[in-house]
């Protein structure tokens, strides 16, 4: 399910030469990752994400971290009756959003 998410999420934020990259990275990991056993693989990851991750990128990669880890601070002070309202007001505003 995680899988499904992460390429559901990586359509709304990469562009679509970034995300042929990440597919192409993929398949050049998992061809070598056969080869070269865990170690060789982890090693062929790391070097395969310097290639397409600029300073800028990883700079807003960073800030965008900071942010979600705000909101998770603020999302586990909530009572899990605050969660559950929380959830319903945006699950109805989602299957609301294109009525506007």
């Amino acid at each position: 399910m995680l899988g499904f998410l992460g390429r559901a999420l990586s359509g709304m934020v990469l562009t679509k030469d970034a995300r042929k990259a990440v597919h192409e990275a993929r398949g050049r990991a998992a061809a070598q990752s056969a080869s070269k056993g865990k170690a060789g693989s982890v090693a062929a990851l790391q070097a395969q994400g310097k290639e397409f991750v600029t300073p800028e990128r990883a700079e807003l990669l960073q800030s965008a971290l900071k942010v979600r880890s705000a909101k998770q601070k603020i999302l586990a002070d909530l009572s899990d009756e605050q969660r559950a309202r929380l959830v319903g007001v945006a699950m109805k505003r989602l299957l609301n959003e294109g009525k506007d």
